[in-house]
This record gives structure tokens, C-alpha cells and sequence, in this order.
């Protein structure tokens, strides 16, 4: 084979790599935030639930925002959003809000 040929294919694959990575990588980041979302403890009263309410619309929202940048190529962005959703998530469990 010849031997630019076989440099220009591996240089491909390095370059291609994490971004086939990161496509893989986003949904299943979604997907396991929004099932942490759905098994959040119940609030133990009216004022937690209150307190939890803003906080569960800005990790839906941030899960939203990530599923159209997957839909949109942008998986690098749309890692980072799943990544800051499931970072609010565990504080809003810490917190038990």
C-alpha cells in the first residue's frame, strides 16, 4: 500500500475519533440524567418542593439544550450540558430538595 495513503487513514482515524466518541457518549449521558431526574426522593414538604422546583426546570431545560446539540452534531457541547445537568442533580440529591 502506499505510504501516504495509509498516513492520510490513520491521520483520519485519530482525528475522527473522539468525535465518534463523543456522539455515543451524549446520549447515554441524557438518557441517565433524565432517569436519575425521574427517581429524585419525593420532597419531605411543601417548602421543599418549592425550593426543588426552580432547580428540576434548569436541569430539564439543560437537558433539553443537550439533546438538540446531539441532534445538532455538537456532541462535545452537548456532553458538557448533560455533564453540568447531572452535576445539579447531585446536589439537588445532597440537598435532598
Amino acid at each position: 500500500m502506499n505510504r501516504p495513503l495509509v498516513l492520510a487513514a490513520a491521520l483520519t482515524v485519530v482525528l475522527l475519533a473522539p468525535a465518534a466518541v463523543g456522539a455515543f457518549q451524549c446520549p447515554a449521558l441524557i438518557t441517565r440524567a433524565q432517569t436519575e431526574l425521574g427517581h429524585l426522593p419525593k420532597p419531605k414538604g411543601p417548602v421543599q418542593a418549592i425550593n426543588r422546583g426552580p432547580e428540576v426546570k434548569l436541569i430539564e431545560a439543560r437537558l433539553a439544550q443537550a439533546q438538540a446539540a446531539h441532534d445538532q452534531g455538537q456532541h462535545e457541547q452537548a456532553v458538557k450540558l448533560a455533564t453540568e445537568a447531572l452535576e445539579m442533580l447531585e446536589h439537588v440529591r445532597r440537598e435532598n430538595r
